[in-house]
């Protein structure tokens, strides 16, 4: 498969939705652990608050969607913004984090991910950015080695806990 990727436009962004409730099924599937610290949001709920975070980091200068179509069909998505990047280790000045990166179901295996990670990596070293942080939802195991097979290496580690109790 031979995807054409384009930039988003933040009108737009509503064509967003379908994939997302993707990724929360998927997940909530790959990391069942978490519903020990909540249940999972609804998909109008979650797809509301995530459509938010879009929109307002659409208005930084150089965030952008990414948007893989073979026609007129999505196949997925990935969301870029670049961050200041300060830090122990010389980056640079800026940083790019990818936000999301979603495949439709339908499309997984094709080289649809592999094209929006190409692109994205692109876009940044066009900024001069060298360096892009991932976070990978634990359990999530096949973004992982997808990921890693991709340039990516261990960074952090993210934990959560309950407050209380």
């Amino acid at each position: 498969m031979n995807p054409v990727i384009d930039v988003l436009a933040s009108s737009e962004v509503d064509c967003l939705e379908r994939l997302w409730g993707q990724l929360l099924v998927h997940h909530s599937r790959e990391a069942a652990h978490l519903a020990a610290l909540g249940a999972v949001r609804s998909p109008e709920d979650s797809w509301r608050l995530r459509r938010g975070q879009y929109l307002e980091w659409l208005q930084e200068p150089l965030a952008a969607v990414l948007v893989a179509r073979d026609g007129n069909h999505l196949l997925g998505y990935a969301v870029v913004r670049i961050l200041d990047a300060p830090g122990s280790w010389q980056w640079g000045d800026q940083v790019g984090v990818l936000e999301t990166l979603v495949v439709d179901d339908e499309a997984r295996g094709a080289g649809v991910g592999q094209a929006l990670v190409r692109a994205v990596r692109e876009r940044l070293a066009e900024s001069g950015v060298r360096v892009m942080k991932i976070s990978v939802i634990a359990g999530n195991d096949g973004a992982l080695r997808f990921y890693k097979r991709e340039g990516a290496v261990d960074f952090v580690t993210t934990l959560v806990m309950p407050v209380s109790g």
